[in-house]
């Protein structure tokens, strides 16, 4: 029953999905930090866009793609080998009621994490992406609600691109830093940058950062 009501479609999620997609964390008391690279390809989006007008359904279907559900809000995304996810939930400080200092701060961290890795450069754009240039390395999302935060991120390692265009069409909203570019032209890599990083010295970084942030 939780992956039939935190999927779409006949595609099962399996609980690896379903854990970085974040759809238990609501019901968890923070601090929590899950972090982890994708094992599997699924398809991640909030519950606010309409799945229809987002992904490619026919596709996920025919290749046996979830097309989960996740608590925080932003836009779909692809989850892959190559991507790490990670999700905190922790105590809401007083930042205020918007998200912009929520994700400055924390994509602050996130930056910071990436720069252990030897990544320098990061500038964020749009409302939260964190890019390399004007080409978007890690997108993320929030939900703030009865004194909690949840943050979710997702950092490109070295995944496969191509399979942005085949399970998400252009997104029905996007920054104006995007220009219409598609998802090949839009997104670039640690690999592609010249990172020679793995996905679990990502997540093994990130762990050790937010790890340490939410305890405060």
């Amino acid at each position: 029953m939780v992956a039939a009501v935190n999927a779409i479609g006949s595609v099962a999620p399996s609980p690896h999905a379903l854990a970085l997609a974040g759809a238990d964390l609501p019901s968890l008391d923070p601090p929590v930090v899950r972090v982890s690279p994708a094992h599997e390809v699924m398809v991640v989006l909030p519950r606010s866009r309409r799945a229809e007008a987002e992904v490619h359904l026919a596709n996920c279907e025919r290749d046996g793609v979830p097309v989960v559900f996740r608590p925080s809000g932003g836009g779909a995304v692809v989850l892959s080998p190559g991507v790490v996810a990670m999700s905190l939930l922790a105590p809401r400080d007083d930042s205020g009621p918007f998200p912009d200092p929520h994700f400055a701060r924390f994509g602050s961290l996130v930056s910071s994490a990436l720069a252990a890795c030897g990544v320098t450069g990061i500038t964020q754009k749009g409302v939260s992406d964190l890019c390399l240039g004007e080409r978007k390395l890690a997108g993320s999302a929030l939900r703030l609600w009865r004194g909690r935060v949840l943050y979710q991120v997702s950092v490109l390692v070295n995944p496969d691109l191509s399979l942005m265009d085949r399970y998400l069409p252009m997104p029905s909203r996007q920054p104006a830093y995007r220009r219409s570019r598609p998802h090949r032209e839009f997104l670039t890599t640690l690999r592609e940058a010249g990172i020679d990083c793995s996905p679990e010295e990502v997540a093994t970084a990130l762990r050790r950062i937010f790890e340490q942030f939410s305890w405060q």
